[in-house]
């Protein structure tokens, strides 16, 4: 068993037994990030409560814990981040041989990157049963921040073995994943897959049933024990919108983070290893803007009139009419999404080697998550009424983003001032108004520019 370290308390007293470990693996440093998606090295964990080992000579940050994590004073959720001199701490390291006896229960060792999403406790909203919500969010934000952040050194097991400290009463967890963190810890929501399924979907065909840690396994884990974070981001709604001027100005949490990438390739990783656990063959556009064969391009329309937010029936026919001629003609090949009644693989495939994807505002749009970066997406809402939600999606992951209202395009410089506008008249139930022939035009002249040819 490892050596252990009284840390020290503001009235310095004791008031828990930090592993010697910590003295050996340094000090908590800031990696990068913004609130509400901060990443962090070296960091502690214990009954519920995270542990920044600060380290004053090195001039490194302080983050306030009110820029960390939102706090709970129930017994779920995260109760207090607690910042502690790692000096004082360290310099009780000359006792180690009188305090081996001392002991502690298992450390959990989690080498490499963790995403800790931090949402969710006591029942409160998280948006996590949400594809788009926990995906195209949490997630696509996630790791918009760590592709803008050094990697970690490949040198945990050499730095474990120096320090004679990875016993076999402690245990190491985590695996290896190119471009990927390597696991995923949903803390505290206990609901955070019941709608169809898709955001579970997602986290074990890119994570593992081993690196999905949910609120049961996340609190067995921790337990009465402690957990390192080799290194740890962060995430938590509430503090990305009290703190983050883009997410207060559009009422979006995740747009702040994605401005940290550095180009649209970082979510290629988790494109390809989503689409390789089903055996889709992960495409690459030649250029963007381009069709992904070089040919015809592939339309697929995302269609919704089984729900209450839909065409009149009349619309709908003509609508997938028009578009069955573009495939007719040899101009274009169309898929229609039913989404109810598909199975995932056939939902992913369907979009994996899109080109242009149409529909109105909804949860299904956010499956341009699979379209090679770099195609078309065609957003339609009803005249007076704007939502910013797949647009930042789409820009974030090299996509055109078109907003269409009946029969005309909506400007991108009347997206901030209507945002959110009239929003009950995509709630509310009445069908969406759309002038097919004006849709129709603009589809085939998107086509046609799609379409690469040497003649």
């Amino acid at each position: 068993m490892g050596a252990v370290m009284a840390l020290p308390t503001a009235a310095g007293g004791t008031h828990h037994i930090l592993p010697a470990q910590a003295f050996e693996l340094g000090p908590t440093t800031v990696a990068g990030g913004i609130p509400g998606f901060n990443v962090l090295n070296n960091v502690w964990y214990r009954d519920r409560t995270f542990f920044y080992l600060e380290n004053e000579d090195a001039g490194e940050p302080v983050l306030s814990p009110d820029h960390l994590l939102t706090y709970s004073g129930s017994g779920s959720g995260t109760k207090g981040f607690e910042r502690i001199q790692w000096e004082q701490s360290a310099a009780t390291q000359h006792r180690r041989a009188e305090e081996r006896s001392l002991g502690t229960k298992d450390t959990t060792i989690l080498h490499g990157t963790t995403l800790f999403f931090n949402d969710g406790y006591d029942n409160k909203w998280s948006g996590y049963k949400w594809l788009y919500h926990m995906v195209a969010e949490a997630l696509l934000g996630s790791l918009a921040v760590l592709s803008s952040v050094e990697p970690l050194p490949n040198d945990f097991a050499l730095r474990a073995a120096a320090g004679d400290w990875a016993s076999s009463t402690d245990r190491l967890a985590g695996g290896e994943s190119e471009g990927l963190p390597d696991r995923l810890i949903v803390a505290w929501d206990q609901l955070w897959d019941a709608r169809y399924g898709l955001p579970r979907t997602v986290a074990e065909s890119v994570f593992g049933d081993d690196n999905l840690i949910e609120p049961d396994e996340w609190r067995d884990m921790s337990g009465d024990g402690w957990v390192y974070f080799e290194r740890i981001l962060l995430l938590d709604r509430s503090v990305s919108h009290r703190f983050n001027p883009l997410s207060q100005q559009w009422l979006k949490m995740a747009l702040d983070a994605y401005q940290l990438a550095p180009s649209p390739d970082f979510f290629t990783p988790l494109r390809r290893a989503l689409l390789s656990f089903y055996n889709i063959p992960s495409l690459t556009r030649p250029s963007p803007g381009m069709s992904v064969n070089f040919k015809r391009p592939k339309i697929v329309y995302v269609e919704r009139q089984s729900t209450k937010r839909r065409f009149e029936a009349q619309v709908h026919e003509d609508l997938v009419k028009r578009l069955e001629r573009l495939e007719k003609m040899g101009e274009a090949k169309v898929g229609l999404a039913v989404l109810e009644g598909m199975e995932k693989r056939e939902q992913f495939k369907l979009f994996a080697d899109a080109d242009i994807i149409l529909g109105i505002h909804g949860n299904g749009l956010t499956h341009e998550l699979w379209m090679p970066s770099g195609g078309i997406m065609i957003e339609i809402l009803p005249p007076g009424d704007f939502h910013y939600d797949y647009a930042p999606v789409s820009i974030a992951l090299g996509h055109e983003h078109l907003i269409w209202q009946n029969d005309r395009l909506f400007p991108r410089d009347m997206w901030l001032p209507q945002n959110t506008g009239n929003g009950s008249l995509i709630h509310d139930g009445s069908s969406i108004p759309l002038d097919v022939d004006s849709l129709i035009t603009m589809v085939e002249a998107l086509v046609k520019s799609m379409t690469f040819s040497y003649h």
